[in-house]
């Protein structure tokens, strides 16, 4: 569980530094992972799927877990 309360203390000191809401973060964060869901080169459909969650699409705590657990390791997170 430590990793989701690093997705949501980032997601907070994100909207402190924007002056925008936690909701508002978490709504763009939101558009963006839809977006890149749509995608249909199938290259980029595949980068999605590694992305572990709990529902069909990742929530953005999920997105930014998992994409630190790869920064901290130094590994490509779509290898």
């Amino acid at each position: 569980m430590k990793e989701k309360t690093d997705a949501e203390r980032a997601i907070r000191q994100l909207a402190m530094r924007e002056g925008v809401t936690v909701e508002e973060v978490r709504r763009q964060m939101a558009l963006a992972i839809l977006a890149g869901l749509s995608d249909q080169d199938a290259a980029v459909q595949a980068r999605w799927k590694k992305i572990p969650c709990k529902g069909e699409i990742p929530t953005p705590e999920e997105l930014i877990s998992y994409l630190a657990k790869h920064i901290d390791a130094g590994t490509d997170p779509f290898a």
